[in-house]
């Protein structure tokens, strides 16, 4: 019996981590690898397509609309063909699917399944025309699978038409690679951020470690310009996921050696930080985060049990992270609260399982 074939169409790096080999986490995998030991799975990348008049359209519609156009991804000439050979796609966010739209119609012609993970999909801006096009783009797709409950929730309030086709699957993290690989309390030192994307709150980052000369950060992110980043405090480091700069064994060392993980955001809908989060509770670092409409799981996980989620206000993150370093029982039961709640309920491993789920019916 043939077995299924499914496609993942991502941007770049899924295919360089497989081929440089050695260790490294499933997360942004979406579940490739647990599938693939019962499909036919393969993995394609987006390109870039250097046409000015992409680009145009692009920063046209998404100031237009907020949703996140970018045309000028495209797929190599084999790999187009060898999609329409699939009985499901996997888009691996709507900024791809978008670039890629125009393939859907011959992908419904030809009855294959068309799925997108969504974050910060229905975020954008609430105009009219905003509504009329997602409800247009909507029509080619059979599952819109969100990762943030919170995220769900609102497209099922601002399109109840549609409701039918959306979907819920919490985002997961590799359980088996994430853990602490230091233990010696001597060692965390300091205070950690990494992230890149542009609901991260840098400015807010930067104040912070301003505002606390006495504590050492370490910081990960392209985002900030080294010229810009004159504190005697803080380390920053150039990297991001896609680039190998870093290796995932290298970020694991970070968080276990950090005392804590602050996640500071801009209010959005999109679950920012979800994977730094999670990643950072596995390896048993206490996390502080935003409050934020798009904290993806409030009923699960809760303030002052699991993490620290606060709004973004100097006075009290200064409060919380002060109070971290003065109690250490305090810290240690958040720590054992984090790794317990992540391990039953935000892994790769029920992540793949629930999407199974959705390829079985």
């Amino acid at each position: 019996m043939n077995k299924k074939k499914i496609t993942y169409i991502f941007g770049g790096g899924r295919k360089k981590k497989i081929e440089y080999g050695g260790e490294f986490a499933e997360d942004m995998f979406y579940g490739y690898f647990g599938l693939n030991e019962k499909y036919d799975v393969q993995i394609y990348e987006t390109i870039k397509a250097d046409f000015k008049i992409y680009k145009f359209l692009a920063k046209f519609l998404n100031k237009l609309t907020g949703l996140g156009f970018h045309f000028e991804n495209s797929l190599k000439k084999q790999d187009k063909k060898n999609i329409f050979e699939s009985n499901e796609i996997f888009f691996g966010n709507q900024q791809i699917f978008f670039s890629l739209f125009y393939l859907c119609p011959k992908l419904n012609r030809k009855k294959i399944i068309v799925n997108v993970f969504a974050m910060g999909l229905v975020g954008g801006k609430k105009n009219f025309l905003t509504k009329i096009l997602l409800r247009y783009l909507f029509k080619y797709i059979q599952r819109v699978i969100f990762i943030s409950e919170a995220e769900y929730e609102s497209a099922k309030d601002q399109f109840p038409n549609f409701k039918d086709l959306f979907f819920y699957n919490p985002f997961g993290v590799d359980s088996n690679f994430w853990n602490k690989t230091v233990t010696d309390k001597n060692d965390q030192n300091y205070i950690l951020f990494i992230g890149n994307d542009l609901n991260r709150d840098y400015e807010f980052l930067l104040k912070l470690i301003q505002d606390m000369p006495d504590l050492n950060f370490k910081i990960i992110s392209n985002r900030i310009v080294k010229n810009d980043f004159d504190f005697k405090n803080a380390e920053l480091i150039n990297g991001d996921w896609h680039s190998q700069e870093i290796t995932d064994s290298k970020i694991r060392e970070y968080y276990s050696s950090a005392f804590l993980t602050i996640i500071p955001l801009k209010n959005s809908i999109q679950p920012s930080g979800q994977s730094v989060c999670l990643q950072s509770m596995l390896c048993e670092t206490p996390v502080l985060i935003s409050k934020t409409k798009g904290f993806w799981n409030p009923n699960n996980l809760i303030n002052n049990e699991h993490l620290y989620i606060q709004k973004t206000d100097i006075k009290l993150w200064k409060e919380t992270i002060y109070n971290l370093f003065q109690n250490e029982n305090l810290s240690k039961e958040i720590q054992q609260n984090a790794k317990k709640i992540v391990s039953e309920r935000y892994t790769v491993q029920n992540f793949t399982e629930k999407l199974d789920d959705f390829l079985s019916n």
